[in-house]
């Protein structure tokens, strides 16, 4: 009994430690995106203009944000103007772009002006 006792704390450790290795080695291969100023700069210099592709919008305010509280804001923003002031889609040259109202416009203005001028960020 005490013998079959020690086999199994034997082996749920080596299982332990055979899935700790495996999420050690494996989890640098998860892929990740980080934002940077420039990156969302870009991305609402894009809007502004009337040539952001859909996907990359909706790649922005799709995800989460964890590692800068600042970046998870403009993307909370971002979606709420998504939702109340995007007009649809337009197809330009294959290229499915996103179409904002004019409110939705000035708003995305404002933020690219904020962006543009934050100190906080190295650009």
């Amino acid at each position: 009994m005490i013998f079959q006792l020690i086999v199994s704390f034997v082996l749920c450790f080596c299982l332990l430690a055979a899935l700790m290795v495996f999420y050690i080695k494996y989890q640098s291969k998860v892929p990740y995106y980080r934002l940077n100023q420039n990156d969302c700069v870009n991305l609402l210099e894009r809007a502004v203009n009337g040539v952001l592709l859909e996907r990359d919008w909706n790649v922005f305010i799709g995800m989460t944000v964890r590692d800068d509280e600042e970046f998870e804001q403009l993307r909370e923003v971002c979606l709420m103007i998504d939702d109340e002031h995007k007009k649809g889609t337009q197809i330009v040259d294959g290229g499915l772009y996103v179409r904002f109202s004019n409110v939705g416009l000035k708003q995305l203005t404002l933020l690219l002006d904020e962006w543009q001028h934050k100190v906080n960020y190295a650009a």
